[in-house]
């Protein structure tokens, strides 16, 4: 909005000082310099309105396993009841963080220790994270 007042202002002041000389230039500079203004904003519009709330996510941590070579691979049971593995490879740290959760929505977490050879342990303890409504 600020432009488009400084704009009309130099348009005017230009008006003012070339009596019939350059009125024309000045006009169809004004109006190019407006009609970009007003494109950029229309253009900045979607990005303003486009807030959708806080991106929510779930960090999880746990104690390792003592068994040497350990990977661990981690479980999420939502309202569906059944138990999807989050990760593509084994996790090597012992903390996951979760990016893919929907507000309002509660989850059970488990994990199990992955030795080199595939094979799974039992689950974990099973934990239960609700994730708030933005």
């Amino acid at each position: 909005m600020a432009a488009l007042v400084l704009a009309i202002a130099w348009i005017g002041f230009q008006l003012g000082t070339h009596r019939h000389t350059g009125i024309l230039r000045v006009l169809t500079q004004g109006k190019h310099f407006l009609s970009n203004a007003v494109t950029a904003a229309r253009a900045e519009q979607p990005r303003a309105s486009a807030s959708t709330g806080p991106q929510h996510s779930v960090s999880l941590s746990w104690k390792p396993s003592s068994s040497a070579g350990v990977g661990y691979n981690v479980y999420r049971r939502g309202t569906s009841g059944e138990l999807v593995r989050l990760n593509a490879a084994p996790v090597d740290e012992t903390s996951y963080i979760d990016r893919t959760v929907q507000s309002g929505q509660t989850y059970f977490y488990v994990t199990k220790a992955v030795n080199a050879k595939g094979a799974e342990s039992s689950p974990s303890n099973e934990v239960p994270v609700t994730v708030p409504s933005p």
